[in-house]
């Protein structure tokens, strides 16, 4: 693992872990529902994704197999997409304008995580471009990064 995979992985599991101690994580309300929503696509990447194939770094294991069903059909990204489905919606339904110091750090800190996440992408899609060659770069070309039809 590369110093900025290991830099990229420290940041993220650090604002993971700012969110966990800094208040609510979950909403009370009728977004609770996408939030569950963002949880699920994230643990139906994982599943579809497979332990063996699964890696915190944005290296691909030496094993590594091109998976394109499940979420992946449509995004290559679930896992990262869920995260900032559950986080971004905790961090705007509990902004709190009589909290506003508090509320401006979760809000940088989330931008910070959307950050490192889009940055692991990008490094990801090197590795498994260089991996799978014209299969990833096909792949690429039928799906979006973390939003279906947007990005």
């Amino acid at each position: 693992m590369s110093n900025k995979s290991k830099i990229l992985v420290f940041i993220q599991f650090s604002s993971f872990a700012f969110f966990a101690i800094a208040g609510s994580l979950f909403t009370n309300n009728y977004w609770l529902l996408l939030q569950i929503l963002g949880l699920l696509l994230g643990f139906w990447g994982i599943i579809v994704m497979k332990m063996g194939n699964f890696n915190i770094q944005p290296e691909v294991k030496h094993r590594a197999n091109l998976v394109s069903k499940g979420p992946y059909k449509m995004i290559r990204n679930p896992m990262y997409s869920g995260l900032l489905l559950f986080f971004g919606i905790s961090v705007l339904v509990n902004f709190n304008i009589d909290k506003i110091t508090f509320s401006l750090i979760r809000l940088t800190i989330f931008g910070l995580l959307l950050i490192v996440l889009i940055m692991k992408i990008y490094m990801e899609e090197q590795f498994l471009t260089e991996k799978f060659g014209k299969d990833y770069i096909n792949y690429k070309a039928k799906t979006h990064r973390l939003i279906p039809f947007i990005y």
